[in-house]
């Protein structure tokens, strides 16, 4: 007899078709960090040679991972935030998810309000950002539509590069003297940024209202829950696709395309040696995969039992770094058209981050035909990238709440009442990141609450608690039910020794390299942000030793080493041995596919 609570729990929906899981995969891993930052990354570590690092980390670190986090969900067919009660005693790694999700549900629509807002400046007819005749004008703005902007001024102002890099991933040369139009339209109009994070400076209604209608979107996405997200994301995945193809087309028949192309690929054997490379590729390769924060275990909760696992995390891992490396070909073709166009070299335009997105590729397309066309066709694909990525993330995390508290939504139309409160509250604390002082908001839950150490700390306790305490050969016994057969001495070698020793290296170094915090390198945080940032990262982190410590002290047991053992005792396996009976007796005539 199931536990009352566990029984509302388990009984779960499942995707109305196979490919339904790793579309939603890919449509949650596929964004923005595809588009800005990968390709530069590429080209700034070396470009060959960080491909190398970059491809090595996915096959020691990220697709056996992401077998793990994918196979736990759909083996304990519950949430990340009940499925970590398979190891009582590290239970709070279930815990660690939603915090992390919460945190990035609460930024990154801002991201995508910025891009909204540039789509509609896009079709007005006098494109502001080509001329220096606006209001948020200085007296030192250069019209881009004249011949005489110096190359030099062109990428004085990266501004906002520093954001979702590290503090000293790059050079910054931070002369205001001279702008073009294009980077003041940003940096003056659509930003207006304050000069500190205690100057708020009122709310910018322009993007306030951008970001209300992509809070309005997100929630019109995931209200029905799973069953709906699967047919949204069908358009919101393979669409801004196409759209990316018609860039890249676009960009490799432009004049200079193939000198942004050469330099995007051009490999300098001596950056492998460098540690940064291969930190930039793991921090890359965990952001944009979303390993450790929850949203893989969970949508794999939604799959059949017997479902292919392995097959869908390689075509996943295979799309998702595919279309990373196509982006680096539309991104940095159109680099070298407007290198070209301005007689210099391409690492003179090139950025990374939003300096990317926002100016080089703006200030590129205002030199093609149609620049009006151009401009909107860009930004809906990057709108559209972010906003299948946004939305199957606030799925995951709301089918983490169903589980924590399935007695709120067993009403007619509770479900949606709790989307909207959710949804509501999580615009509100994005409002703060909408004012003229918002970026620096952001970009302390950027660095601090969903990237970097706190992520290794949590991927070396998966594979930690997995492979050396709950029991690898186990694990891979609840494995082969589900599969039939799978890649045994793969994946031992690398829960028990490469994912644990390379996340702690690359934790330890992460702690080792740290500076305080500071934006665009000429504003300092004080120091108060900065602790508030340790706490953003701490608040999930702590989840981890605060749970064990409570369950240990809570376990029966007359010595400490008899609590510790009951402590991984799994209570949702025995729960679950009744139902997990009926589908094998259910699909005994089935033989599951396990062709990769």
């Amino acid at each position: 007899m199931l536990p009352r609570q566990e029984k509302r729990v388990l009984p779960r929906q499942t995707w109305s078709k196979a490919f339904d899981f790793a579309l939603n995969l890919f449509g949650m891993s596929i964004g923005l960090g595809n588009v800005w930052r990968f390709p530069y990354l590429c080209y700034k570590n070396g470009g060959g040679v960080f491909l190398i690092a970059y491809f090595t980390l996915l096959v020691l670190v990220v697709i056996p991972m992401i077998i793990l986090e994918v196979s736990i969900g759909q083996y304990t067919a519950v949430s990340v935030v009940k499925a970590w009660k398979l190891l009582p005693v590290m239970r709070g790694i279930g815990y660690t998810g939603p915090v992390i999700m919460f945190f990035c549900n609460v930024y990154y629509p801002v991201l995508l309000a910025w891009a909204l807002r540039w789509f509609v400046a896009g079709f007005s007819t006098d494109m502001p950002w080509l001329n220096c005749n606006n209001t948020w004008n200085t007296e030192n703005c250069i019209p881009l539509a004249t011949d005489n902007l110096k190359v030099e001024n062109f990428s004085s102002v990266v501004t906002n590069s520093a954001f979702l890099n590290n503090n000293n991933s790059q050079t910054i040369n931070s002369s205001l003297l001279d702008s073009s139009s294009v980077e003041e339209f940003w940096r003056e109009k659509i930003l207006d940024i304050s000069s500190s994070i205690e100057d708020s400076g009122g709310v910018k209604w322009d993007i306030f209202a951008c970001l209300l209608v992509i809070w309005i979107l997100i929630y019109f996405a995931v209200w029905k829950g799973i069953g709906w997200t699967s047919k949204v994301v069908y358009v919101t995945a393979t669409l801004p696709l196409g759209m990316m193809i018609v860039v890249l087309v676009r960009g490799v028949t432009l004049n200079g395309a193939m000198k942004g192309i050469s330099v995007y690929l051009q490999p300098n054997i001596t950056k492998l040696m460098e540690v940064e490379v291969w930190t930039d590729a793991a921090s890359q390769l965990m952001f944009s995969f979303r390993v450790g924060c929850g949203g893989l275990t969970t949508l794999s909760s939604h799959n059949e039992f017997h479902h292919n696992l392995i097959r869908d995390a390689l075509i996943f891992c295979a799309a998702n770094a595919g279309t990373s490396f196509v982006s680096g070909f539309a991104i940095f073709s159109v680099l070298g058209f407007l290198a070209d166009v301005k007689n210099t070299t391409v690492d003179k335009v090139a950025e990374s981050g939003p300096g990317l997105v926002f100016v080089a590729y703006p200030t590129a397309l205002s030199f093609l035909p149609w620049p009006n066309f151009w401009t909107v066709t860009f930004f809906l694909m990057v709108v559209l990238l972010g906003f299948d990525s946004q939305f199957v993330l606030q799925e995951a995390f709301l089918e983490c709440t169903k589980d924590l508290w399935p007695h709120l939504y067993k009403h007619k139309w509770s479900s949606e009442i709790a989307h909207a409160i959710i949804a509501f509250i999580m615009f509100v604390l994005g409002i703060s990141m909408v004012t003229r002082g918002g970026m620096y908001v952001l970009h302390i839950f950027n660095i601090f609450s969903a990237t970097g150490w706190c992520i290794y700390f949590i991927v070396a306790c998966e594979t930690i608690s997995i492979a050396w305490i709950y029991g690898h050969r186990k694990w891979l016994k609840n494995m082969t039910r589900m599969l039939g057969s799978v890649p045994r001495i793969a994946l031992i070698i690398s829960w028990k020794f490469s994912i644990p020793l390379i996340a702690m290296a690359l934790m330890f170094y992460s702690l080792y390299s740290y500076k305080p915090l500071t934006y665009d390198k000429t504003y300092l945080f004080p120091l108060w942000s900065n602790v508030f940032g340790w706490l953003t990262a701490l608040s999930s982190m702590l989840w981890i030793p605060g749970t064990a410590i409570y369950v240990i002290w809570k376990t029966p047991g007359s010595s400490f080493k008899k609590k510790l053992r009951n402590s991984t005792k799994s209570k949702l396996e025995e729960d679950m041995i009744s139902v997990r009976k009926s589908v094998d007796v259910e699909d005994t005539e089935k033989q599951p596919n396990t062709s990769i």
